[in-house]
């Protein structure tokens, strides 16, 4: 069943507690191509969004925090999460003024979880940084930063593995674990998922088909890599109680919320 004090689609087990909150990730129209209420009132009936930014200085300069507000005034629409715009860490001053404007609307909209990609860097030369200046940021606000993971050796964080690793010491730092970016058979990713899952605040969810380089696909598109039955069921079972975020190449939006109807209907009781 789902939970109706809050209006938030979050899976209850079978002694009403708390479990998975399933959102769909919307951009915000930094370009101002689109309607952002609109865009919020499609997925109304999922109820939980992750609303995300891109450019840093479209943000910072053409972001009004009032207009990214409006829409959850007016809809029954929560914010699960807030994807913040794709900053380089190597430079403190532009991501110290993203992530202040970042966890100003998340304080608002009452989110606790920003997601950030681990730009090119190394670990050593930003360590201080982040330790000194961000995490006393992140306690202050009681925001969780959710470090998604991305392979590739220039990034100061590379795999699952190094983002665990760093977040285990770090209160107010967690994982995000964006199946698009991990390349491993299912097997291996259920036995590394089982291995960190207390670290995981977050998972960015859509399916791939490695052989032909395709990503970002529906959950249970025909012939993709894996099972997302499974994947889900797991994560019910462990009691997972952090966001599944569905996001989708843009030819394949219109299966978001049928997807996530889905997953709240066939995974919305306790066992």
């Amino acid at each position: 069943m789902l939970g109706q004090n809050d209006g938030e689609p979050r899976i209850l087990g079978s002694a009403g507690r708390k479990l998975m909150n399933i959102s769909i990730r919307v951009s915000f129209p930094e370009d101002g191509k689109y309607d952002w209420f609109k865009a919020l009132q499609r997925i109304e009936s999922i109820g939980s969004v992750e609303t995300a930014f891109y450019l840093p200085q479209a943000f910072l300069k053409n972001v009004r925090i009032e207009e990214v507000l409006l829409p959850f005034n007016k809809i029954r629409v929560k914010c699960g999460s807030i994807h913040m715009a794709h900053v380089r860490i190597d430079d403190p001053f532009l991501f110290e003024a993203v992530l202040k404007k970042t966890i100003e609307i998340a304080r608002v909209l009452k989110c606790d979880k920003i997601v950030v990609h681990p730009s090119f860097a190394k670990l050593e030369k930003v360590k201080i940084y982040i330790d000194e200046i961000i995490s006393p940021m992140l306690e202050k606000n009681l925001i969780y930063l959710c470090w998604e993971t991305f392979s590739g050796k220039r990034r100061f964080l590379s795999g699952l593995g190094e983002a665990a690793d760093f977040c285990a010491s770090r209160k107010w730092h967690k994982v995000c674990f964006d199946f698009s970016h991990i390349h491993d058979q299912q097997e291996k990713i259920l036995n590394d998922i089982d291995k960190y899952l207390d670290l995981i605040k977050i998972f960015h969810v859509s399916n791939r088909i490695t052989g032909q380089k395709l990503q970002h696909l529906p959950l249970f598109y025909n012939g993709a890599d894996l099972d997302f039955h499974q994947i889900i069921r797991y994560l019910k079972s462990r009691g997972f109680s952090g966001g599944i975020v569905l996001e989708y190449l843009p030819e394949y939006h219109h299966y978001l919320a049928i997807d996530a109807k889905n997953i709240i209907e066939k995974y919305g009781r306790g066992e």
